[in-house]
Formats: C-alpha cells, structure tokens, sequence
C-alpha cells in the first residue's frame, strides 16, 4: 500500500509528527511506501509574513526546509527525494484539496493520512475544513487525526463500526486484510435501531424480520473473521443515543487503537451521509481510518 502523508510543519509537535509516522508506516507497509507533500497556499499566514526571507523562496525552498526540519526533529525516517513541497497561489480549500487529490492519484497512492484541526462554529465556517472537504471529495482512504488524538505504538486493536449494509461486508474484507497485516484483533460494532430490543408493538412481523436481519449479519461476521484467523468481538447496541458518540465509548473500551468507517464520495455523501463520519474524526481520541 502507497500512502501520501499531507503535511503542515506549523501545528504539530513531534509527538503527533512520530504518531502519524508509526500509524502510517504499519498502515502502508514500511516507510519506503510513505511520501511527504506540503500543499503550501496562501492561507498560510506564517509564511506569507515570513518577510525575513526572499520572496522567491518563501513559498518554496523554505517550506520544504521547514518540513525537513519537523521531520529530523521528530527522528522520521523519510528519504530526502520523498519530500515535496507543492506551491499551490489559492485560497479555496475546495482548490487545494483537489491539487492533494490530484498529487495522490499520480503517484498511485492508496491512502492519504493528514491532520484536522476540528475547528467549531464560526471558526470553521470562515476558515473552512481541509480535512472534512477531503472526507466528501476524495475516492482514495482517508488517515484523519485530530488535536486531542493520542497514537499507539502499534495497532493491536482495531474498531470498524459499520451499517450492517450489503456494502459493509466488502468493507469488513478490507479491515480483515488489515487486521491480518498488522496483527490485530477487531472489534466490529453496530448501532441497531431501537426496535431491535424494544417496541411497543411485538406482534408487527416487521420488527422481528428487523432483529433477524441484524442478527444473520453478526453470524456472517463471525464466520468471516474465524475463516480469515482474526479474533473478532461483534458488539450491536440499541440506545437513545447519537451513533457517533456511543461508537466513540464503545471503542474506548475495546481499547482500540485505531477507528475505521466506511464513507462515501460526492456530492450526494456531503449533504446526506457525512455527519457521522465528521462527529466520529472530531470526537475520537484516536487515529480514523475512512474507507473509501
């Protein structure tokens, strides 16, 4: 697997630079599958007020040498000729996501890891979302980090919370993949409609064909994850409760190390299908991987 890690050298402290480094590096395989791109716009005001250094280097030369400079400090082993500094003159998000997606389809990358700063209200309504754009526009994986996530070491345990939809056993063949690379065991959760322990009229053979429906999908899951040699817990909960929150406290205590969910792409995503995503990479205290 090649990933393409999108990199800003201005907010991160060496913790989270060596934390994203481990996450992708087990992800993709080895570090020789990682490149370094920094989509330098002028939305960054540290370097448009870099007025210190030439102007024919501020958005080039320098920023790469500041990126090579976070990397050493954190003591990430990333070859020099896989560092690359993109100038991109646009203030539209919309723009650079593009130009990032652009770059990761030429270099045949599977996978895009990058950081969000999980901006709220008016905040994130002037400055926009790099990372939440990304969710909606991209066709290639997503790696999201937030501000408050904390890394493992090695991912040991990993949680897929999936829709039990026909598209979601294709999406548990991939997480069974990546369990079985790095090693993991997988929690697979699922939020059931309340009518799944609870109704107030038993006698509807809707209800019943529901809970049915629900629970051949946990013993097909089973099945799988004993057929693929991967220690698997399936957990279905029915609560008066938003999806992404009880997802986020469920996975805490299955003391995961990384999040996965499955998101579509598109216009039709954006409106009608991200919001448990968005909640689940604003909220999750760990690195969340979105399958694409």
């Amino acid at each position: 697997m090649k990933a393409l890690w999108a990199f800003e050298p201005f907010h991160q402290d060496t913790t989270r630079t060596k934390g994203m480094y481990n996450t992708l590096r087990q992800l993709a395989g080895s570090s020789s599958n990682i490149e370094v791109d920094f989509i330098v716009t002028r939305t960054e005001g540290e370097l448009s007020q870099a007025f210190d250094v030439p102007a024919e280097e501020r958005f080039s030369t320098y920023p790469k040498k500041l990126t090579e400079q976070a990397l050493r400090k954190a003591k990430v082993p990333i070859e020099h000729g896989k560092i690359h500094v993109v100038d991109y003159p646009t203030l539209s998000n919309t723009k650079a996501v593009d130009q990032l997606l652009g770059l990761a389809k030429s270099r045949n990358a599977d996978l895009i890891g990058m950081y969000t700063h999980s901006r709220k209200g008016f905040a994130r309504l002037v400055l926009g979302s790099f990372a939440e754009t990304a969710i909606h526009r991209s066709k290639v994986s997503l790696l999201l980090v937030n501000p408050k996530c904390s890394f493992s070491k090695t991912i040991k345990s990993i949680f897929f919370a999936s829709d039990f939809t026909p598209a979601s056993k294709k999406h548990l063949k991939r997480v069974l993949l990546l369990c079985r690379q790095v090693r993991a065991k997988l929690t697979v959760f699922h939020q059931a409609e309340i009518i799944y322990k609870w109704s107030m009229d038993e006698s509807n053979p809707k209800i019943h064909a529901y809970r049915r429906k629900v629970n051949r999908m946990q013993e097909w899951i089973e099945q799988e994850c004993q057929r693929s040699g991967v220690s698997c817990t399936v957990i279905v909960k029915s609560e008066f409760s938003a999806t992404s929150d009880l997802a986020i406290k469920t996975a805490a205590k299955a003391k995961a190390d990384l999040i996965v969910v499955a998101a579509k792409s598109g216009p039709t995503a954006a409106l009608m299908g991200g919001s448990i995503t968005r909640h689940l990479v604003r909220g999750s205290n760990k690195p969340v991987l979105i399958l694409k």
